[in-house]
């Protein structure tokens, strides 16, 4: 398998993480919890200078703030 097709199936596994990620999300009706967990998230990223896609497992390898 070369390094393109790689790329290619991991993308394409990452959007079908991202649609069952989803649907979990809206079955348990939670789109504006995740919503503002996200989006506090990536301001304390901001707010320290760094790039949020930099830091993504960091991210969300932490507990969330109450």
């Amino acid at each position: 398998m070369t390094d393109d097709e790689r790329i290619t199936m991991l993308e394409h596994r990452v959007r079908e993480l991202q649609t069952a990620t989803v649907a979990i999300v809206r079955h348990l009706g939670i789109e504006q919890d995740v919503t503002a967990a996200e989006r506090a998230r990536l301001d304390e990223v901001r707010a320290r200078g760094d790039a949020p896609v930099e830091h993504l497992s960091e991210l969300y390898a932490k507990p969330p703030h109450s």
